[in-house]
């Protein structure tokens, strides 16, 4: 597992794709931009292998390729600070592979942004996303007593 700084390690990254929209028109950017995330959804769906669209129909064996502890697709919406994100979370590897196609559709997505009226402040961001157990190191096995 890759370390930024000693004890700081990672398995999986995220690229997050970030908008401001307004309550102008009964916040009609808001709307807009939701709209744009469910009119893309196959395409960004695909990014992480997710059960959508022609994956649905295949049959390639895809064992292994879908881990939803490690590979999701997010939307946050802050009313207080107007922010749209559009999160993309996958492993190091895969994430290093989307990386390399330029992640691809995020330059339609963020044109797409752009266009809407009320949207300003278009930007993405790269970091590492993990998920922090602070109650245990391991979920207890009942092999080691645990169902004593």
């Amino acid at each position: 597992m890759p370390e930024i700084a000693p004890g700081v390690s990672y398995g999986t990254l995220a690229r997050e794709w970030r908008c401001k929209w307004s309550y102008d028109d009964d916040c009609a950017s808001l709307k807009a931009c939701q709209k744009l995330l469910q009119d893309m959804q196959e395409e960004i769906l695909q990014v992480i292998h997710h059960w959508s669209g022609k994956q649905l129909k295949t049959r390639e064996v895809l064992n292994g390729k879908i881990d939803v502890s490690t590979q999701s697709v997010q939307r946050i919406v802050g009313q207080a600070c107007c922010d749209f994100k559009v999160i993309i979370k996958l492993p190091a590897d895969k994430f290093d592979e989307w990386q390399s196609r330029k992640f691809d559709p995020e330059e339609k997505f963020l044109e797409s942004l752009k266009a809407i009226p009320g949207v300003e402040q278009v930007e993405t961001q790269t970091y590492t996303l993990e998920t922090v157990n602070l109650f245990a190191r391991a979920v207890p096995k009942a092999s080691k007593g645990c169902m004593a």
